[in-house]
């Protein structure tokens, strides 16, 4: 049975629950824990279902993971362990359960640097240590991008918060080109992360009208609740769709999807067409050298232009032609560098 990362939060939620042994747990009490936790880790706001809860439940109980949990119901109503002591955390798991957890943690690592995630720290550590031991290894069998010591990650748990609750936010931003910081008031409104750098996506009190301001986190210094200045929504900004059809960060809420029309040579192609630049990518033509010539629907922006340079002379622009000129500046401009004689 697969063990996804939900799922994994899901019963560990559950395990926690029921070692309190200083709380009577009914199912709504369960539901509700899972349901937060999931919330408070995935961003789900739907509630875990009656039915979702049985299978987790029948899971735990089972021998398919190993851990065969006496969960019993008292007073046809309360959730409880049979053993006061027992914990999925202190047993041996079997070879399916150890597969399935080492799948769902080496997703789940991913997260820790969260500050919200610390309350199942323990209990994901737990887990890991018996699968090292059980398997006398703990390499790791995926390894995604992150910055080590990426100044800023220390903030990320208090905007997150400040995002998730609606509250007003002074921040102390110093951009590159600022000699010293200011203090700022905005609005959280998104944490987006984008090439292993994370973006407040806010807006300012001081605005005059609706405009969506962008900081990178690594340029902040500080970072406090405001609680002068209630927090205020901006209509215009949805944050489940406002970048749909951005590569990158940088949009406003003015600009408008544009039709690019790019072609890519016969050595490129194939790469393209597996990693498309946009999911508004579609190929218009096939050329008989094996070069394609695509489409994208998006917010012309620098993060498109330097996705595109970095294709280097496999890829040219076509459409629209300010933004072919654009690039074409910005190619002639690199070449130029090769042209002159290098400094000895």
């Amino acid at each position: 049975m697969p063990l996804n990362r939900a799922t994994l939060i899901r019963i560990s939620t559950i395990d926690r629950c029921l070692q309190n042994r200083y709380r009577r747990w009914t199912i709504n009490d369960l539901i509700e824990a899972c349901t937060d936790a999931l919330a408070e880790y995935e961003g789900r706001s739907n509630p875990v279902s009656r039915r979702t809860f049985q299978n987790d439940l029948a899971l735990m109980r089972s021998d398919r993971l190993g851990y065969n949990a006496p969960i019993v119901v008292r007073d046809n109503k309360y959730y409880e362990y049979e053993e006061p002591d027992f914990s999925i955390t202190h047993l041996p798991l079997n070879d399916e359960g150890l597969d399935a957890l080492n799948s769902a943690l080496d997703i789940l690592r991913q997260l820790q640097g969260f500050p919200q995630l610390a309350s199942s720290i323990d209990t994901i550590s737990k887990l890991n240590e018996q699968i090292s031991r059980h398997t006398g290894s703990s390499v790791p069998a995926m390894d995604m991008e992150y910055v080590p010591g990426y100044r800023g990650a220390q903030f990320i748990g208090e905007i997150y918060d400040a995002v998730r609750k609606q509250q007003t936010l002074v921040i102390e931003y110093q951009s590159f080109k600022a000699r010293q910081p200011e203090e700022i008031v905005v609005y959280p409104y998104l944490l987006k992360e984008y090439r292993n750098r994370w973006f407040l996506i806010c807006e300012k009190a001081a605005n005059h009208a609706p405009q969506v301001n962008i900081f990178a986190l690594d340029r902040i210094k500080s970072v406090h609740i405001d609680k002068e200045h209630p927090f205020k929504k901006c209509v215009d900004f949805d944050p489940a769709h406002y970048f749909d059809d951005t590569i990158g960060v940088t949009k406003q809420i003015s600009d408008k999807a544009r039709r690019v029309v790019i072609k890519v040579d016969r050595q490129q192609a194939p790469y393209v067409e597996s990693k498309p630049f946009h999911k508004s990518q579609t190929v218009e033509q096939r050329f008989r050298d094996g070069s394609i010539q695509l489409s994208l629907k998006v917010v012309i922006n620098n993060e498109l232009e330097r996705l595109i340079l970095g294709y280097g002379g496999h890829v040219e622009v076509i459409a629209p032609p300010e933004f072919r000129a654009k690039v074409a500046e910005s190619v002639l401009k690199a070449a130029q560098h090769y042209h002159d004689a290098p400094e000895p």
